[in-house]
């Protein structure tokens, strides 16, 4: 009874947020985040969090396994601090935290040796996406005759969505088993992007130092990397709103929708989880899937998809689609064990003793259906195909606006995760 008193309560605070749909233009000014107060909330269980999550819909939410987390506006916290939920403050000003981002040098090329892999003080800090093409190209060009990198279409504001291929002894048409990742599906997952890129970095780097390791796995494998899904909401989120987002990981088309009453999509174009008009329909994954189709369809198929995203440390395996224990994947428990293995390499790694949960993101996240995971799953049957949810575990350590000085712990420990998956999956 409290909990449906507490919903009723809500009504007045979400019905003053409600907007025009028709009156809203392109926004020009700066979204200013000053003196929002992020709170945690605890619910009963994960169906109470996504209850409450629905009511707060015209705010930036997140479900995490641990309750639900809100960010409410200066002028609203009052109201919000009456309504009697059992919440707990994270942080008092979500602007101070994003202001921490907006250091970012310049990437200094000219200092870069032609044919030389950047350095690694790249990790130290978040870059403007021009600098970010930039440097994948540096990565490119300092791995010549075993990379090569490809323009898969377009996205909505015609920004060119590109691919870049890794490749061994065997050439680029090896005809190998394929390694596939893609980062910054949703624009504020700014951590996504770094990882990608040392991921990239350290197969470049290995191979030419002839480490064996590397060179077995880029040997044996065709890595190919996405490193930006969606880059024009990316560029939004630098330019104009921190905190963006829309879900191009609800667009997939298998499973497209869910199952009716679960939540698992929104066919409210105003929502942070619409599902499209149409399965697959967005020019973004349009583009991104006619790379998936050709390698799910090619002789050795896709071993190992990972779609990288932030945050909450969890390896999500399928189904998010369904909680129904009969779709589960046969091949789950040899799933599961990669994952644990995965999650002891960060954390054995990692001195800061991180823990990362595994398991189904029905079991451990929430409903969750055209996403990247269950796709390359079902449609190409796909090994291991993985949601890698980041750090750190809450808002209150950074959430989405991880600082800055984060970014190199986090890239290395998910290099040591990397390195276990890709040789535990080569020996079996």
């Amino acid at each position: 009874m409290k909990f449906l008193t507490t919903l009723a309560l809500l009504a007045p605070l979400v019905a003053s947020r409600s907007v025009d749909v028709e009156s809203l233009g392109p926004r020009t000014e700066k979204v200013s985040y000053d003196g929002y107060h992020v709170y945690s909330i605890r619910a009963a269980d994960k169906s109470e969090a996504e209850s409450i999550e629905k009511r707060f819909a015209s705010y930036h939410t997140e479900v995490t396994s641990r309750g639900f987390e809100v960010a409410i506006p200066p002028n609203e916290v009052r109201s919000f601090n009456e309504l009697g939920l059992n919440a707990r403050l994270l942080s008092d000003d979500l602007g101070e935290q994003i202001r921490r981002e907006d250091k970012a040098p310049v990437y200094k090329r000219w200092l870069h040796k032609a044919g030389h892999l950047p350095d690694l003080s790249w990790y130290q800090t978040y870059h403007p996406y021009e600098d970010h093409l930039q440097y994948w190209d540096d990565l490119a060009a300092a791995f010549p005759k075993n990379s090569k990198k490809y323009e898969l279409g377009l996205s909505y504001e015609n920004r060119t969505i590109y691919a870049f291929h890794l490749f061994g002894d065997k050439g680029e048409k090896g005809n190998k088993p394929i390694i596939l990742r893609h980062a910054t599906v949703h624009a504020r997952e700014w951590i996504s992007t770094a990882v990608l890129e040392y991921w990239a970095w350290q197969l470049i780097n290995g191979y030419k130092t002839k480490n064996k390791e590397i060179t077995k796995f880029l040997d044996y494998y065709d890595f190919w990397l996405v490193p930006f899904h969606n880059p024009d909401g990316f560029s939004y989120t630098q330019t104009t709103d921190r905190m963006w987002r829309t879900d191009l990981n609800r667009n997939w088309s298998f499973e497209w929708g869910g199952e009716p009453g679960t939540g698992a999509a929104s066919t409210n174009p105003c929502s942070d989880t619409f599902q499209g008009l149409n399965p697959g329909d967005t020019p973004e994954n349009i583009a991104v899937s006619s790379l998936s189709n050709k390698l799910g369809a090619s002789r050795k198929g896709i071993r190992s998809y990972i779609d990288l995203h932030s945050y909450g440390q969890k390896i999500l395996t399928p189904p998010g689609w369904t909680c129904n224990t009969s779709q589960y994947p046969a091949t789950l428990p040899r799933m599961l064990e990669v994952a644990g293995g995965f999650a002891n390499a960060v954390q054995a790694f990692d001195s800061r003793n991180e823990t990362y949960q595994y398991g189904t993101g029905c079991d451990i996240e929430y409903y969750s259906a055209g996403n990247g995971r269950d796709h390359h799953y079902g449609a190409y049957g796909a090994d291991h195909s993985w949601t890698l949810e980041l750090d750190p575990v809450t808002s209150g350590q950074g959430g989405f606006v991880l600082p800055p000085e984060n970014i190199w712990p986090v890239v290395q420990e998910q290099w040591a995760g990397e390195l276990w998956l890709l040789n535990n999956v080569w020996k079996n």
